[in-house]
């Protein structure tokens, strides 16, 4: 993981069953209660579908999926991160996130990951940017843009 200073940037925060994630609060655009999506034939496991966020077709992905954990259980309790995450010098690209509990926007402190163990780790650890504290928690800081361009990669069989 690379090393990055926390200092003044807010991060959203959110849950996913026991473990506390964040990703930097201008790549969030809003939180909606989760509505039914559109299934997709053939879609990877973790793309629940599609919806429409006022007029445009936004992709709806599990995070718990994504990272190697039980697949969220009821969906209606759940809340969809509409995130923007940008791709250089392409146009963003909105992507809903779903998450168990959205929680607050604040700032981490930094903390060395050497030094970190957690209970319920993703399998997919390249997702992740950082490790910040938020009181007594540890919070891992998602890289949204390698979340991304692993999806892209995966759909064009890369």
């Amino acid at each position: 993981m690379e090393e990055k200073a926390l200092t003044d940037e807010l991060y959203f925060t959110f849950k996913l069953g026991t473990g506390k994630y964040a990703v930097e609060v201008t790549q969030v655009k809003e939180v909606l209660n989760f509505e039914s999506v559109t299934k997709v034939p053939k879609a990877l496991p973790y793309m629940k579908g599609v919806m429409n966020i006022r007029g445009s077709v936004v992709t709806v992905i599990d995070l718990r999926i994504l990272f190697g954990f039980e697949a969220s259980g009821d969906l209606a309790d759940t809340d969809i991160i509409v995130t923007e995450i940008n791709r250089g010098a392409e146009q963003p690209i909105t992507v809903g996130l779903i998450a168990d509990e959205v929680d607050v926007v604040t700032k981490l402190e930094r903390v060395h990951s050497d030094s970190v163990t957690f209970g319920s780790m993703p399998q997919r650890t390249d997702f992740i940017q950082a490790v910040g504290k938020l009181d007594d928690a540890f919070v891992l800081i998602l890289d949204l843009g390698r979340i991304l361009a692993s999806i892209e990669a995966e759909l064009s069989g890369k």
